[in-house]
């Protein structure tokens, strides 16, 4: 990802509508932003960083369960 895609991605996920949209996807309103989402920059953007948080997450999950059973 590059900086430009980093930049609108964090921009779409400080975006009080985005994130009420995220939040909230069987409401008109979610569903509107969804099918935005299919051509909007920022929103993939965005979705990718979740992605990459969501990744990042399991990782270290996965890792304080491993040290653990060392123990």
């Amino acid at each position: 990802m590059d900086r430009i895609e980093r930049f609108l991605g964090k921009a779409c996920d400080g975006c009080r509508l985005c994130r009420y949209a995220r939040n909230n996807p069987e409401t008109l309103f979610g569903r509107l932003m969804r099918w935005h989402g299919k051509w909007c920059p920022a929103w993939k953007a965005q979705q990718e960083i979740e992605r990459d948080r969501l990744e990042d997450a399991k990782r270290k999950r996965k890792f304080r369960k491993e040290t653990r059973k060392k123990r």
